[in-house]
């Protein structure tokens, strides 16, 4: 069911205008600027330990009556036989050598500036307790909007407009610094294509040059933490989330395939690490969490072994959540999402650290990598 909060306050920033000399482009009006719609409080301490709940998607499951026993006795009516140890047929781990995937599906809706921040001051000491693990570490790192595009979609038409009058898109309400000019290409505004351009306010909005010219930075980035800032500043404004969505199409074959916007980023022997950064509730992306996750598993090709995944989200549905706004209706599907994940965790939006969090998902992704074989 919907949010009833939450469609209204999006449906009050989504009204349709005119584009700029374009009257078949629907497009979405601006509010004058960044407006906070939530207010937060932290609850943790400086080495980034949260109150907040985190959940595994591990189950367990017990032995019927009927079952046999492990040596040779009667169970029931029925004589079992002890016959030994099952043989070792192979197919020992490998690792996944260093090779990690990260993507990253951030939320450029109203407030989330603040998030972002947190998310990129975390990101060093993430990395550097990868890097210490694997001699031969060996990542892409890739950020999707959650709001399907980095570009504000009233600006779409105004890209080579030479009537406006104010900088930038500053004409339809937009920040006046926006890249109206790019130059653009189709996957600048593809849902699921990794992010190398923003526009949004208070975003990087420039072209952010990756070293090897993919969507994704990947080994031998230069300065790979302020490529991440550069791509990661996605802003805040008027991009509805569907971060569900946009996660699922960023890992489509025809995205991935030869030619794709993000050909190359999932490689077959390396684990797959996704992050999620959104402070509202996705009700708006199409099926189930267990679908999404499904959908996650399937792109990996069925192995959940070569997944971890972490959602910080609000937790105004936990009795004892951080985040101290209005609660949203039901629990949070972001939440479930990551409770149906065989290594998922889901941690509060509003703590005042993501440093923890991070380094707790390092060390699950390091025991993960040890374990896996490539499918």
């Amino acid at each position: 069911m919907m949010r009833l909060r939450q469609i209204a306050v999006l449906s009050a920033a989504l009204e349709l205008m005119p584009g700029c000399g374009r009257d078949d482009v629907a497009t979405s009006s601006f509010a004058s600027g960044p407006h906070a719609i939530t207010s937060t409080t932290s609850s943790s301490n400086s080495s980034g330990s949260s109150t907040s709940t985190s959940s595994s998607g591990s189950t367990s499951s017990e032995s019927g009556s009927g079952a046999a026993s492990a040596s040779g006795t009667t169970v029931g009516n029925v004589s079992t036989l002890d016959m030994g140890p099952v043989p070792d047929f192979g197919g020992q781990p490998i690792g996944c050598q260093g090779k990690i995937d990260f993507l990253f599906v951030i939320s450029s809706w109203y407030s989330m500036k603040y998030f972002q921040t947190q998310l990129q001051q975390a990101f060093p000491a993430f990395t550097a307790m990868l890097a210490d693990e694997f001699a031969d570490f060996d990542y892409h790192i890739m950020v999707v909007d959650a709001g399907t595009s980095a570009l504000l979609p009233a600006c779409d038409a105004c890209y080579d407009c030479t009537g406006c009058m104010k900088p930038g898109c500053a004409e339809y309400g937009g920040p006046e610094d926006y890249p109206c000019k790019g130059p653009f290409v189709v996957c600048d505004v593809t849902s699921g294509a990794g992010v190398t351009i923003t526009g949004n306010f208070d975003a990087t909005n420039k072209r952010c040059d990756l070293f090897g010219g993919n969507r994704y930075i990947v080994k031998g980035e230069p300065d790979p933490e302020a490529m991440f800032k550069c791509i990661a500043t996605v802003g805040e404004g008027p991009k509805t989330p569907v971060p569900m969505t946009v996660m699922q199409d960023a890992l489509q074959p025809d995205m991935l395939d030869d030619g794709g916007c993000n050909d190359g980023f999932l490689r077959k022997d390396a684990l797959l690490a996704v992050v999620v950064l959104d402070g509202l509730q996705d009700s708006l992306t199409p099926g189930t969490p267990q679908d999404w996750y499904d959908a996650l598993v399937a792109a990996k090709g069925g192995n959940e072994e070569a997944i971890v995944t972490l959602v910080l989200s609000n937790d105004v549905d936990l009795p004892d959540g951080v985040c101290k706004f209005d609660p949203m209706i039901g629990p949070n599907p972001l939440r479930l999402f990551a409770e149906a994940a065989a290594h998922g965790r889901f941690e509060s939006i509003c703590n005042d650290t993501y440093v923890g969090y991070l380094k707790t998902m390092a060390a699950t992704i390091i025991e993960q990598c040890s374990l896996l074989i490539p499918g």
